[in-house]
């Protein structure tokens, strides 16, 4: 799995951090922008319970993954004959139906994996980030010489690449009988779950502004196409260290502890964001990934794991991403495109900060209610 995620996040390495400018520089405003960057999280609530319970009723993730990645190299290449709004929204639409659910499928199998293997999620995860490192670096500084529009052809060749070697992936599965919504609505029944998906929503919200407008917010104060790259080779990079000891960290002391750790981490990185006006100063600050989301995305993934059994760990995942990646995600890209409309990225990155900042006080809150309750239970027990 790891050299799967290798070139499928390659792939978005090669598209992702410049899918703005592409947009920007067809001509489009900052709602438009953000309007088809919400796309891919609306589609979530469509294609994400129709694929994950049914990859865990195939009993054979691999393969799913593997047809998965093969259909996205196809729609995603095709997104670079549009031109206009209107000529990219069905394009991207199509896209964004299918590749919106290799992340959590991927995640799973790679769950799989730590169990089979007695690795942790993140030592598998992190090759992930190493090749978006090395395509984002080598394809930033292309993309001052040569069109943007390559970077469909580009993603769609690493993603056939991924499903070249995804064939050779394991069943890893375990078949379910339970049906899409009877699934997802067990797993909110879970009180502490569902406090944890609130706020993991917020600091989603925060980092999907971030997302869509990063690349948008270096050009505005005089970056180039290449700073970007390396902006976002080196948030990648600093994850790398991270994740090979962060298994060790999270066993040590706990999931949320980390999670509020990474949302007052993402609280200061957005302030700073705001603040500067220093392209190179930018992109240096870029590392402050490796204390946010390197921490909060694997912290994540691994807290929902321990909360779902292995019959449901596709859909645990799949609503994770529904939610983060979905309805978060829209809210904060669209409120994103209005907010650079009216006031620029700089506002932009200030709110984002207050808004992640409110969520590392959730999970401190949430930690205290917790700790509470087990005393309350222990006395009574006593």
């Amino acid at each position: 799995m790891s050299v799967v995620f290798f070139y499928m996040f390659g792939a978005i390495g090669a598209l992702s951090p410049y899918l703005s400018l592409f947009y920007k520089e067809a001509g489009l405003s900052a709602t438009q922008i953000s309007v088809l960057m919400s796309i891919t999280p609306f589609l979530l609530f469509f294609s994400q319970p129709i694929f994950g319970p049914l990859t865990d009723r195939s009993g054979h993730r691999g393969r799913m993954l593997a047809l998965l990645l093969l259909v996205v190299a196809g729609t995603g290449g095709f997104i670079a004959a549009g031109t206009t709004f209107w000529t990219l929204l069905p394009l991207v639409a199509l896209w964004s139906f299918f590749s919106g659910v290799l992340v959590p499928i991927g995640d799973s199998i790679a769950l799989g994996e730590v169990v089979s293997r007695g690795v942790t999620y993140p030592q598998i995860r992190l090759w992930g980030s190493v090749g978006f490192l090395i395509v984002t670096t080598i394809m930033g500084r292309a993309y001052d010489i040569i069109s943007l529009r390559w970077a469909f052809p580009i993603y769609a060749l690493l993603m056939a690449v991924g499903w070249y070697y995804a064939r050779r992936l394991p069943a890893d599965g375990i078949s379910s009988q339970r049906s899409v919504w009877p699934a997802l609505k067990g797993l909110l029944r879970n009180r502490r779950l569902t406090a944890f998906l609130l706020l993991s929503a917020i600091i989603a919200m925060a980092n999907a502004a971030h997302a869509a407008f990063f690349s948008v917010h270096l050009q505005s104060i005089g970056g180039t196409n290449t700073q970007v790259g390396y902006a976002w080779a080196l948030a990648a990079l600093v994850e790398v260290p991270l994740w090979l000891v962060l298994g060790r960290i999270t066993k040590k002391i706990g999931p949320l502890p980390l999670l509020a750790f990474a949302g007052f981490a993402f609280a200061v990185r957005f302030w700073l964001y705001g603040a500067t006006t220093v392209p190179l100063t930018l992109v240096f600050m870029q590392a402050l990934q490796g204390l946010s989301f390197a921490v909060f995305m694997p912290t994540a993934v691994v807290f929902v794991g321990e909360m779902t059994g292995d019959e449901l760990r596709t859909s645990g995942q799949a609503l994770l991403v529904l939610v983060n990646s979905g309805v978060a995600t829209i809210f904060g890209t669209l409120g994103a495109g209005r907010l650079v409309d009216a006031y620029g990225t700089a506002v932009l990155y200030r709110v984002a900060g207050n808004v992640a900042f409110v969520a590392g006080v959730g999970f401190v809150a949430l930690m205290a209610l917790l700790s509470l309750r087990q005393r309350v239970r222990a006395v009574k027990e006593g």
